[in-house]
Parts: structure tokens; sequence; C-alpha cells
């Protein structure tokens, strides 16, 4: 279940979502992607669904993925990742070239996951959250964002040392929920020191979500996100995507 919504900063200036996500199963193990558009990139939003689906598509395609992907180890990984982002670098980079533009036109963070109900793994270029709740009492597992030495300052993985950025962290137990979301989420969905997801936001979100089916709940995170409530906390676009095991 996912959605995005404009930002009121980009709404009043006239600009589209630079938010994408993608989703696909390959058994009943999930591969799903954020990307956030950089907010000084003419054509960010482009990079963000190209990079976004492309990554998705190509891991959920590879023969290695097998069906216990908290089993793969980190070079496996490692090697399935960076042919994705090499494909979906490529793609971005041939519809670029067509309009006489370049990837930096095109910059976008990643942050993904795959997984099945007994763990996986986060990979992460840039800002935006991953995080897995697991039955009670293991703690949460959470990929942070990583930033350069300036506040707004971050990683892309259309940038050159994509590879040098690229984190990627293992999780294993009995999951509850998988969470990615874009850095415009992070203030109302995670705990200050990002130990972990708000439970006065995140809990009744999947106490509903838990209840209805992926189409509802997708609805109802549109709504949330889009809740003018939302613009006194940040004028930036929201992602969030929620998987729960079945």
């Amino acid at each position: 279940m996912a959605a995005s919504a404009t930002g009121r900063s980009h709404l009043d200036r006239g600009q589209p979502c630079q938010d994408a996500f993608a989703s696909a199963y390959a058994g009943r193990v999930l591969v799903a992607a954020v990307c956030d558009g950089a907010g000084s990139a003419t054509h960010s939003d482009t990079g963000a669904k190209t990079v976004s689906t492309a990554v998705v598509a190509a891991i959920a395609a590879h023969r290695q993925l097998g069906g216990n992907p908290a089993a793969l180890s980190v070079d496996a990984l490692r090697t399935i990742i960076e042919a994705a982002i090499i494909d979906a670098r490529e793609q971005l980079a041939s519809m670029a070239a067509g309009k006489q533009l370049t990837l930096a036109d095109h910059a976008c963070t990643l942050v993904g996951v795959v997984a099945d109900a007994g763990g996986g793994w986060f990979f992460h270029v840039g800002d935006g959250v991953a995080a897995c709740e697991f039955a009670p009492p293991q703690a949460p597992a959470v990929s942070l964002p990583a930033n350069g030495e300036y506040a707004n300052e971050t990683w892309f993985v259309t940038g050159g040392n994509w590879r040098e950025q690229l984190r990627l962290t293992r999780f294993e137990g009995r999951v509850q929920a998988v969470v990615l979301m874009s850095d415009g989420v992070q203030p109302f969905a995670m705990t200050r020191d990002g130990s972990g997801l708000f439970q006065p936001f995140i809990a009744p979100v999947l106490r509903y979500l838990g209840g209805v089916d992926a189409a509802h709940g997708s609805q109802a995170l549109q709504a949330t996100l889009s809740d003018p409530r939302t613009d006194h906390i940040t004028g930036d676009d929201k992602t969030l995507l929620v998987a729960l095991p079945v």
C-alpha cells in the first residue's frame, strides 16, 4: 500500500510531485523502492519515476533473488542491487540524451527493500527512511538518511559516487510491517532520535491498513498525506509505502 502527495511548497510554485514509488513480487518476496527527486534538478520527477520502476523490475526479475532474501550474502545482494541501478541509470541516460539533458537534471535518491515475512535487506542511497517493525520484544530495524556536510545536502543515485554511497542493511525476525518513506514524511512518522517509527502516528495507520485491501489502504494513505495539517509540519513532497505480511 503506497501513496505520494505533492508538498505545499511545490503546489505554491506550480511544481509537480518529485517523489515516486514502485513495488513488485518475486514469489513471496517483496521488492519495493521510494525515490525522492532533487528540488534543484529540473526533471527530477522523471528521474524518480524511472529509477524506482526500473530498479524494482530488475531486482524482482533477478534469478539469484531466491525465496529467502535474508539468507542472501551481502556480496550477492550488492551485485544484484548494483546491476539494477546500472540498468536504471542507463535507461535514464538514454532518455536524457534524447532531450539534450543529463543525469544530473534527473537527480533522485533511492531507498528500497527486498524482504519476506522473515526478513531481508534495505538498500539506500541518500535520504529517506526504511524501517521494519517486528513482533515484540524485538527492536525495529532502521535505515536512516545519509546527508552531506550541510543540512540540505544528500547523495543521489544519479551521481558519480553512487556505489560508494550505496548502503545495505540486513534485518531478520518476525516482520509485522515494512515501511519506506521519503524525507517529507520523516518529521511525523519517525521518532526524533531516528530509533524507530513514531507510534502515535504509525500504530493507528497499521491497525487500519491491517483490516483493508491494498486499494483502500493506498487511498487511506493518500488522504493522510494530503491532509492540510501536514503542511504545518513540512512543505516537502510526501511518499509512504507500507507492506504487511499475509
